[in-house]
């Protein structure tokens, strides 16, 4: 992705990272983190939202900071710095909102041509697992590293 990112910090175990949306009318601190799977530790999965006061993330509100691809771009990076120290592990993407899984399955599908050399990007629907088709709509995703 050629789309300027924020930049992040990193929590010592690069499990949680945050960084600020930043826009004319405020700014607000967003939190992605990575979480494994009890059944299944080689599995994290991302959870992404604006901070609560109590440090929690909050995947359902709607910012509408007016930054969405920048904030988009961010992910994408902090994807790519979980992968440094961890490369054979999977992130699984799923959705909080049918919205949200539309979204990211737009930016997948955008950027799916330069990410193909990287990454290996699966779709979950009906519960199965499958190969990222554009026109799908998705549960969830799967990322790994190549």
């Amino acid at each position: 992705m050629k789309i300027p990112c924020y930049n992040f910090e990193s929590s010592p175990d690069g499990l949680r990272f945050e960084f600020d949306s930043i826009s004319d009318r405020k700014k607000i601190r967003k939190v992605v983190e990575f979480t494994p799977l009890p059944q299944n530790p080689e599995i994290f999965n991302l959870g992404f939202g604006d901070m609560k006061t109590d440090g929690t993330i909050d995947d359902l509100i709607v910012s509408n900071n007016q930054d969405m691809e920048k904030v988009l771009a961010t992910i994408i990076q902090i994807i790519f710095e979980f992968f440094k120290t961890r490369t054979g592990k999977i992130i699984l993407i799923l959705r909080s909102t049918a919205s949200r899984s539309r979204l990211y399955q737009i930016v997948i599908a955008k950027n799916i041509t330069e990410m193909n050399d990287i990454l290996l990007v699966k779709g979950i629907r009906n519960g199965e697992v499958e190969d990222f088709v554009s026109e799908v709509n998705y549960e969830g995703f799967f990322i790994k590293m190549k």
